[in-house]
């Protein structure tokens, strides 16, 4: 892993996504529909890479415009 490489918690990933509840998150989290990329622990922390969160995102936002 690269120094520029950032590594966001689950706390910053609802965030990026705009998710308040818990609940909702996780829900999200395990519907394979939405093919988001899979946490990987830190210690007893789930996190994920800022790049594979930002590349999901922009995959969304190229079917949204392309609808």
């Amino acid at each position: 892993m690269g120094a520029s490489e950032k590594i966001l918690f689950t706390k910053e990933v609802m965030a990026e996504l705009r998710y308040e509840a818990m609940s909702a998150f996780y829900a999200f989290l395990k519907d394979e529909r939405n093919k988001f990329p899979r946490p990987f622990k830190i210690g007893r922390r789930n996190a994920w890479h800022r790049d594979d969160v930002a590349s999901w995102l922009d995959k969304q936002r190229e079917q949204a415009n392309s609808l």
